[in-house]
């Protein structure tokens, strides 16, 4: 049987490595990260690696077979033998200078072919690959795609041994965690904007399409082959040249929908965000009040509102936290003082999505206004009830 992963976000995943790069050659495990393309598996572990000064390694299993692991055998014509010599993409002989050790990433594991799983086998459990023993400093950290659920290929194995040695953990982004990283790295400001007013538009794990690496690839589109540093130079750009090649980059790298929402939102933004709703919005409730808010733009937001809280739940623990509670209330009251078919709609819709019919009253009772909580429980209890 398969060794279930176990789901972590990109700080967690961080910590996590860190740990075991703590650990040492003395520990009888590896880790392996399981992901959707596009989720930042790859540079995570870079990032560490290169944090700790660790000497990177980065091996793609999809392009190798296991002669290539262990090296191609030449005649020792003295000895009267075959010896295999060092491939030079496997860790060297001894770790570098100026280096506390090796990080030898294996990148595409749900792609190698099944001799070479079997070396991998050997590579976690011996520290040698082939006949070459690897620095005794040297950690392994495996990756791999999620098959059908993500559609990509996968090698159809089950090795419960191998599995037995592996920490497996699937890597589920989060805005926040991701919002942290985009701001040390500069991507560009309108993109750090956007993914803070719509966290959900991150990525979306049903369509792989948008995902934080197609992000940073239009941060570095815009920057670099547009020279379009300042939100306000892509937003006239965008405006003058409508349809033209940086708006079909756009929507190549992020996806259609989110593509376009996004140049939408450069150009000419809505009037209510996903932000605005998880975190309550005085203007936008008092625009709810009055009935000012296009029909559209609430429906995007308040949508986009119950994706968000959707994550949240599959990545957090049995029960919703504080934040949690409190974003939620926060949507309580925008569903509340909508029109009733859209309140009965997005109800029904926040409760099967995000499991959270039992939490609602908790979330209610939280609001310190004693007659908002009131009107928002005598309106929930009415939706329970039909």
């Amino acid at each position: 049987m398969k060794k279930k992963p176990v789901q972590v976000t990109i700080h967690e995943l961080e910590d996590i490595l860190e740990k075991y790069l703590d650990g040492g050659p003395g520990l009888n495990y590896a880790i392996k990260i399981l992901g959707h393309p596009g989720v930042g598996k790859s540079a995570i572990v870079k990032e560490v690696s290169h944090r700790r000064n660790y000497h990177f390694i980065d091996t793609r299993l999809a392009f190798k077979e296991n002669i290539d692991l262990g090296g191609y055998p030449v005649p020792d014509h003295e000895a009267r033998r075959m010896v295999y010599y060092r491939p030079h993409f496997i860790p060297p002989e001894t770790v570098p200078d100026q280096s506390e050790g090796i990080l030898w990433f294996l990148d595409e594991s749900n792609r190698a072919h099944p001799t070479v799983i079997q070396t991998l086998f050997q590579i976690i459990t011996e520290g040698t690959c082939g006949e070459h023993r690897l620095p005794e400093n040297t950690s392994i950290v495996l990756a791999g795609n999620l098959g059908e659920e993500d559609s990509t290929t996968i090698t159809e194995f089950d090795d419960a041994a191998l599995d037995g040695r592996l920490a497996i953990f699937h890597l589920k982004p989060s805005a926040d965690d991701w919002l942290r990283w985009a701001d040390a790295a500069k991507i560009h400001p309108a993109i750090i904007r956007y993914i803070t007013l719509y966290p959900e538009k991150l990525w979306n794990e049903e369509h792989v399409n948008p995902n934080p690496r197609g992000w940073h690839q239009v941060s570095e589109a815009v920057k670099s082959s547009f020279h379009l540093e300042e939100e306000e130079s892509l937003k006239n750009h965008l405006i003058e040249n409508r349809g033209a090649a940086l708006e079909k980059m756009i929507l190549s790298l992020a996806g259609n929908i989110a593509g376009h929402d996004f140049i939408m939102q450069v150009t000419a933004p809505r009037e209510i965000t996903t932000e605005d709703i998880l975190k309550g919005s005085t203007s936008g409730l008092n625009a709810m009040e009055k009935g000012s808010i296009p029909a559209e733009d609430l429906l995007w937001s308040m949508y986009g509102a119950v994706h968000y809280l959707k994550n949240e739940r599959q990545l957090g623990g049995e029960t919703p936290g504080e934040k949690e509670l409190e974003q939620l209330g926060h949507l309580l009251h925008f569903i509340a003082l909508s029109r009733r078919d859209m309140r009965i709609a997005f109800f029904h819709h926040l409760v099967k999505e995000c499991g959270v019919l039992t939490s609602i009253p908790k979330a209610i009772q939280r609001k310190e206004d004693e007659k908002l909580s009131g009107f928002l429980k005598s309106v929930f209890d009415e939706l329970v009830l039909d």
